[in-house]
C-alpha cells in the first residue's frame, strides 16, 4: 500500500522505558540517512535523505519497490522488487551510482527482501518456485556479481522477510504462507489452508534448526515482517487473512522458544484493520514500533513485557526504522502533520509529489 503524496519523518522517543507514551524529539544526528522507495510522478525510485529530510540520492527504479538490504563492507544496498517483481538493483554508496541490476531465474520471482552476511561476501533472497510454489532461499556470491550459488528450500510457503540472527550463522525467515502466482497478479490461492511459520536456518548449509508456527486456528495470521533485537529476540508483524469481522492481534514475539501472539486491545486491534506494514526495534531494542497504513496509526509495545506503551495516530504510515537515539524511530507517513503526544511535538520534512513504499532502512 502506498502512503500519501507527503512523507513527515518524526522521531520518536522514550529516553527510559516506562509504561507511557513514548516522548518526542527531534533527530540529533545529522550525519544519519535512511532510505525507502517511492513513486514520484509517473517514475519509481529509491531515496536516500538526511534527518533534515535533505535527498542525498535518487535511484530510479523500473518498477514498484520494496525492500532494501544494506551491507557497510562494500559500501553497497540493494533494492528488492516488489512482490512478484524480478529485479533487485544494486548501489554503491560511494558514488551514488547503480552498480548493477540482477534478475531472478527462470521460474521464480522475489518476495521483496534480502540480507548480507555480515563479512558482505553472501546475499540471501526470499523467493517463490513457480512449478512448485514452494518458498526458495537463494544465496548469491556478492564478489562474482551476484551470481546465484545454490539455493535453500524455506521450509514453507511465501517467504516474505528474512533476517541475520546476532550468531551471523543463523537466517530468520517468515514463511507468510500465502501462494500467489505472478500470472494471477497477487491473488491469495490458498487462504484456508495456509501455513505460515518463523523458521530458523543455518545459512552455511540450508539446515533447519526450528520451525514455529502459532495455534492451529491462527492459521491465517500471515507471518510477514520481522526485526531483530541485539538480543537475538524476534518481533513479527502479522497480517490476518481470515474474515473481516473478526480482529486480530498483529503482534507476535520469539524468544528462542516458542512463537507468542501477543494480545492487544480491542480497539486497537479494530483500528488496525488486520494489517499491520512494517516493524522495528529502536536502537536500544527496549521498544518495539509497529505501523497500519489502513489504520492510520503506529503503536509502541515494550520488548521485555510486550506491555502496549502508546499509539500514534499519521496518515498512511508503513516506513518505519531505528532513528540514532534510545526510544527512537523515523517515520514514513502521510500528509498531516503527526500529534505524537501532548508533551511535545516531532519534526517533520516534506516530498513533494511522493507516494512512499512500505519499508525503510537506516543505512550507515
Amino acid at each position: 500500500m502506498f502512503a500519501s503524496r507527503r512523507l513527515f519523518l518524526s522521531t520518536l522517543a522514550a529516553a527510559t522505558l516506562t509504561p507511557s507514551l513514548p516522548t518526542v524529539t527531534l533527530a540529533r544526528n545529522g550525519g544519519s540517512k535512511w532510505m525507502a522507495c517511492r513513486k514520484t510522478g509517473n517514475t519509481f525510485r529509491a531515496t536516500l535523505f538526511n534527518s533534515n529530510g535533505a535527498i542525498l540520492m535518487d535511484v530510479p527504479l523500473p518498477a514498484r519497490g520494496h525492500g532494501i538490504a544494506t551491507s557497510s563492507v562494500h559500501g553497497q544496498l540493494v533494492i528488492f522488487a516488489r512482490r512478484p517483481g524480478n529485479f533487485a538493483i544494486i548501489v554503491d554508496l560511494a558514488s551514488h551510482s547503480i552498480a548493477q541490476e540482477i534478475t531472478a531465474s527462470a521460474g521464480r520471482h522475489f518476495y521483496g527482501h534480502g540480507c548480507f552476511s555480515q563479512d558482505g561476501k553472501f546475499l540471501y533472497t526470499t523467493e517463490n518456485d513457480l512449478e512448485s510454489g514452494a518458498g526458495v532461499i537463494g544465496v548469491r556470491d556478492v564478489e562474482n556479481d551476484y551470481a546465484l550459488i545454490t539455493s535453500h528450500a524455506s521450509g514453507g510457503i511465501g517467504p516474505h522477510e528474512l533476517a541475520l540472527m546476532p550468531d551471523g550463522e543463523t537466517l530468520a525467515i517468515a514463511n507468510g504462507g500465502i501462494l500467489t502466482n505472478p500470472e494471477l497478479e497477487r491473488a491469495k490461492l490458498n487462504l484456508d489452508t495456509m501455513a505460515p511459520s518463523l523458521v530458523l536456518m543455518n545459512r552455511l548449509n540450508g539446515h533447519i534448526a526450528s520451525m514455529h508456527k502459532l495455534a492451529p486456528e491462527l492459521h491465517q495470521l500471515s507471518v510477514r515482517h520481522m526485526s531483530v533485537a541485539p538480543t537475538g529476540a524476534i518481533a513479527l508483524a502479522l497480517q490476518y487473512e481470515g474474515p473481516k469481522s473478526r480482529h486480530m492481534s498483529l503482534l507476535a514475539t520469539f524468544d528462542d522458544e516458542e512463537l507468542t501472539l501477543i494480545d492487544a486491545p480491542e480497539t486497537l486491534t479494530r483500528a488496525m484493520r488486520n494489517y499491520a506494514g512494517s516493524i522495528a526495534h529502536d536502537p536500544s531494542g527496549q521498544i518495539i514500533g509497529m505501523t497500519s497504513p489502513r489504520g492510520n496509526l503506529v503503536s509502541f509495545w515494550d520488548a521485555s513485557s510486550h506491555t502496549l506503551l502508546g499509539q500514534q495516530t499519521m496518515r498512511d504510515v508503513c516506513g518505519i526504522a531505528p532513528g540514532n537515539l534510545p526510544g527512537e524511530f523515523i517515520l514514513a507517513g502521510g500528509s498531516e502533520t503527526m500529534n505524537a503526544t501532548p508533551l511535545s511535538l516531532g519534526q517533520s520534512g516534506t516530498f513533494a509529489d511522493t507516494q512512499w513504499d512500505n519499508h525503510m532502512v537506516s543505512v550507515a
